[in-house]
C-alpha cells in the first residue's frame, strides 16, 4: 500500500484525487494546508484523515511514502525538495519548475534519495498521444504543426474588475504561459524533440501578467507554431500537416480523440481513453516507478520543456515581477 499525502487544493486536485481512488494501492492520508480551519473542511469533503499545517511535520511521517503537490507554481521546487529530501516519493503539478537548473535540483534530489518524481503532465501518459505517433508515418513528410490551449479564464473577469486571483498573479509565477503554453510545448516535445531555433511572443495585461502568447519553433523540416491564451477561447483542434495528410488533436492537455485524414480526405477517428479518466494513466505509471519499473523519458521531457519554456520566456519578457 502507497500511503499518499496532498498538497494543494482545487479543482484538479479534487479530479485527481478521485482519479487515485481507483488504485487500490493508493490510501489517501493527509494534506496539508497553511490554514487549520480551511484544511480540516477540505479533509471532511475528501474524508482524508489527517491535516498537516506544518510542512516539516508532514515531511518528518514516515507512514506517508508518497506527496501530490499541487500547489501554486513558486512553491514547486521548496515543497518538492524538502520531501524528496525525506525519502518521499513525488508527484509534482506542471510545471514543476520556472528554470531548468531548478528542474534539475528536483531530478537529481530524487535520484541521490532514491525515490521516485514525475510531473503530473497527462498528455506524456494517455495512450492518445502513442496514437499520434503511431499515426505520423501514415501522413508523409511532417511539413507544418499548429498547437494551441487557448480557454478563456473563469478568473479573467474578475481581474478586469481589479480582483488578482491566483491565475493572474506573476508573484506566483502563473500567467498563460505557465498555466496553459506548458501543454503544447510538453505535446510538441515529446512527439518531435527540441526545435533548433524559436521565436516567441507575449501579449501582456496590466502588472506585466501574460494573458496570451504564440511561438514559432523551426525544426529541419518542418514548422510548428504555437498558441495559447486565458484571455480568448479557442474551438479548432491542434493540427499536424503531413504531405500526405492530416492528424487532428482534440486537446493538448490530454489527448483523447484523433482524427487521421489521409490524402483522400477519408477522416478516420480514434477514441483513446478506453473507459477511464484521463489522470488515471498518469498515476498508473507513477505507481509502476515506485514498483521498482524504470521510466527515464518522463523526467527527461520534463526538463527539456522546463530548458525550452525558460528560453522562450527570456524572449517574452516574461519575468514575474508585477508592473503598473
Amino acid at each position: 500500500m502507497i500511503n499518499f499525502a496532498i498538497i494543494g487544493r482545487n479543482f484538479v486536485v479534487d479530479e485527481m484525487i478521485a482519479s487515485m481512488r481507483l488504485f487500490d494501492e493508493i490510501s489517501l492520508k493527509a494534506l496539508y494546508s497553511r490554514n487549520s480551519e480551511t484544511g480540516n473542511e477540505y479533509a471532511k469533503k475528501q474524508n482524508i484523515e489527517k491535516v498537516y499545517t506544518s510542512l516539516e511535520e508532514l515531511a518528518e511521517d514516515k507512514d506517508i511514502h508518497a506527496v501530490y503537490i499541487a500547489s501554486p507554481n513558486y512553491c514547486h521546487e521548496s515543497h518538492t525538495l524538502k520531501m524528496l529530501e525525506a525519502g518521499k516519493h513525488v508527484f509534482c503539478e506542471k510545471p514543476i519548475n520556472k528554470s531548468f537548473s531548478g528542474a534539475k535540483r528536483m531530478t537529481d534530489t530524487a535520484e541521490k534519495n532514491g525515490v521516485v518524481f514525475m510531473e503530473a503532465m497527462m498528455s506524456a501518459h494517455v495512450p492518445g498521444t502513442e496514437k499520434i505517433r503511431e499515426l505520423l508515418s501514415q501522413i508523409g513528410t511532417v511539413r507544418r504543426v499548429n498547437l494551441s490551449f487557448c480557454q478563456y479564464s473563469s478568473r479573467y473577469d474578475k481581474f478586469k474588475a481589479g480582483i488578482v486571483e491566483n491565475a493572474f498573479d506573476p508573484i506566483l509565477e502563473n500567467g498563460s504561459f505557465m498555466d496553459l503554453g506548458v501543454y503544447p510545448v510538453h505535446l510538441l516535445l515529446n512527439l518531435f524533440g527540441m526545435p533548433e531555433k524559436i521565436d516567441a511572443k507575449a501579449l501582456f495585461l496590466p502588472m506585466s501578467i501574460d494573458g496570451q502568447g504564440s511561438m514559432l519553433c523551426n525544426y529541419p523540416d518542418f514548422q510548428a507554431i504555437l498558441t495559447w491564451s486565458k484571455i480568448t477561447q479557442g474551438y479548432l483542434p491542434s493540427e499536424i500537416q503531413g504531405e500526405n495528410g492530416s492528424i487532428l488533436i482534440d486537446k493538448v492537455s490530454k489527448p483523447t480523440v484523433i482524427t487521421l485524414i489521409p490524402g483522400n480526405g477519408e477522416r478516420k477517428e480514434f477514441e483513446t481513453l478506453f473507459g477511464k479518466p484521463v489522470m488515471y494513466y498518469e498515476i498508473k505509471d507513477f505507481i509502476a516507478q515506485i514498483n521498482g519499473e524504470k521510466m527515464p523519458r518522463f523526467n527527461e521531457l520534463s526538463l527539456m520543456e522546463a530548458a525550452l519554456m525558460e528560453s522562450a520566456r527570456e524572449k517574452m519578457g516574461i519575468d514575474f515581477v508585477p508592473k503598473a
